[in-house]
């Protein structure tokens, strides 16, 4: 009878159909996928150098990092300082940089694309909005910066 019953959770383990160790059974892996929504140039003022051939972008920054906005009112990129510094820490005007949200919140964002880029966002959350340089750094990687907009 042991040898039986054995055989048959063996049987059963082979098959998939019970998970020996609780935990282990498969899940669903959620990734968070990121739409380009357009580009912005970034600007640094009088003091900024002008990108040259083979300019590297070492850091992005952009301010305010955290944007406080009623539901239903419009924010719009003009409105952020996007900046660029070079691998000496100088300015740099004029990088590209590319402008992403999230997928699933971009129906949320009530996005516009007239003059600017403006989100107005339909409910109350928080909605990050990444920057990435399209100039890559020193290291070949591409940096960037996220801002989140708050919706209340």
């Amino acid at each position: 009878m042991e040898q039986t019953l054995r055989n048959a959770v063996i049987a059963l383990l082979a098959a998939g159909l019970i998970c020996p160790v609780p935990g282990l059974a498969q899940r669903a892996e959620f990734k968070i996928a990121w739409v380009t929504i357009g580009q912005v140039i970034s600007s640094a003022g009088s003091e900024a150098g002008t990108i040259q051939q083979g300019t590297k972008v070492k850091r992005v920054d952009v301010q305010p990092t955290i944007v406080e906005v009623a539901v239903g009112k419009p924010v719009c990129v003009s409105s952020l300082q996007v900046r660029t510094f070079d691998a000496d820490g100088r300015p740099i005007a004029g990088v590209p940089l590319e402008i992403a949200v999230r997928q699933d919140h971009k129906p949320q964002l009530q996005l516009t694309h007239a003059q600017d880029i403006c989100m107005r966002p339909a409910r109350s959350g928080e909605y990050p909005i990444r920057f990435t340089s399209k100039l890559p750094a020193p290291d070949d990687t591409l940096r960037g910066a996220q801002v989140f907009v708050r919706a209340k």
